[in-house]
């Protein structure tokens, strides 16, 4: 009898190691399935994302609010904020993220037909080193001011993520975006130059890490945990 178990063992041993070879090139198939969908989402998210950004027009009319809100990074924001802040669609004007080396008389000589504005109705914030800590210090300044609405001014690229680091911090308060568009992106080739296309792309990424984020907050996370277990 024993000679006739060893075939039998043999035959079960190259059944377990097809259907284990299969097994494994069905999770091979799955995984390359699943890296091509995502990277055609990754893709198909930054053209959908650049094409915003490169097209990005201010709104042709804006409500007024409490108060305007330019992030630094360049001075045709903060010539658009002053703008606004003249035309009265805001009380007071808050540039946030100023270097530290720079003051308010370097940045009221680069406007100089704004000076009234600025002996009057202009704020410096110095302490916010990126977004976050713009929507931070921003923040403080609206529960010092007692303000529920700001008018956002940053570059057209920039907002997406603006918008979400700011309405993350912000319950309660209304924030109409208000785009500047870069001037670089108004060419039809700006995607074939490294030094437009390159901040795009890092601005894209950091977007989604900025999205991310929602899914990686202690309550998103209980929620989510809650509705697996039931309960």
């Amino acid at each position: 009898m024993a000679e006739f178990e060893k075939p039998e063992k043999k035959s079960i041993t190259r059944k377990t190691g097809r259907a284990s070879a299969s097994v494994f090139r069905g999770l091979m198939k799955l995984g390359l399935v699943l890296l091509f969908a995502g990277g055609g989402l990754l893709i198909g998210g930054f053209l959908y994302f650049s094409n915003n950004a490169a097209n990005a027009k201010p709104p042709t009319a804006i409500d007024s609010a409490d108060g305007i809100v330019v992030l630094t990074g360049g001075p045709a924001r903060i010539a658009k904020g002053l703008e606004l802040l003249a035309q009265k669609k805001g009380k007071r004007l808050l540039i946030s993220g100023v270097n530290k080396a720079t003051s308010r008389g370097d940045i009221e000589a680069m406007n100089p037909a704004r000076k009234m504005l600025f002996d009057c109705c202009v704020d410096l914030e110095h302490q916010a080193l990126d977004t976050v800590g713009n929507a931070t210090e921003t923040q403080k300044w609206i529960e010092a001011t007692g303000y529920k609405s700001i008018i956002l001014v940053t570059s057209a690229q920039h907002m997406p993520r603006s918008m979400v680091e700011f309405a993350r911090c912000m319950e309660g308060v209304k924030i109409a975006p208000y785009p500047v568009a870069l001037k670089e992106l108004q060419r039809d080739d700006w995607w074939l130059k490294p030094e437009t296309l390159r901040p795009m792309v890092s601005e894209y990424l950091k977007f989604l890490g900025a999205k991310s984020r929602d899914f990686l907050e202690p309550d998103t996370l209980q929620s989510l945990r809650a509705s697996v277990l039931g309960g």
